[in-house]
């Protein structure tokens, strides 16, 4: 089933969709590619995190848009924008990806 303009997905869409996705089925534009490889060249962002491991964060930006967040390590994590492209099918575009201090998502309780 070819994506619904009407349907507005939900952040349990986006983790249904990645637990049964294929590698073949994340597309990668041609920003994803350049800003990639720009940015963060060292990262096997398909095969290391999006198939692998765990989202530690999902935000929802639009009806189809979502921003994943990955733990890189203690300091950094790694943000990925998807787009849901299609159902049945799960297809998902990869829009852009970069690095983000993982201080803007843990909060640290200031008397630690």
């Amino acid at each position: 089933m070819l994506l619904d303009d009407d349907k507005d997905y939900t952040i349990e869409d986006v983790i249904n969709m990645l637990k049964n996705i294929d590698g073949d089925n994340l597309i990668k534009t041609e920003h994803f590619i350049s800003q990639h490889n720009e940015r963060i060249p060292e990262l096997d962002i398909i095969n290391d995190f999006i198939l692998k491991k765990e989202v530690v964060g999902i935000i929802k930006q639009d009806r189809a848009k979502f921003k994943l967040i990955y733990e890189i390590n203690e300091r950094y994590d790694l943000i990925v924008i998807i787009g849901i492209k299609s159902e049945n099918p799960n297809k998902i575009s990869l829009i852009t990806c970069f690095k983000q201090s993982s201080k803007r998502r843990v909060r640290r309780d200031e008397k630690s």
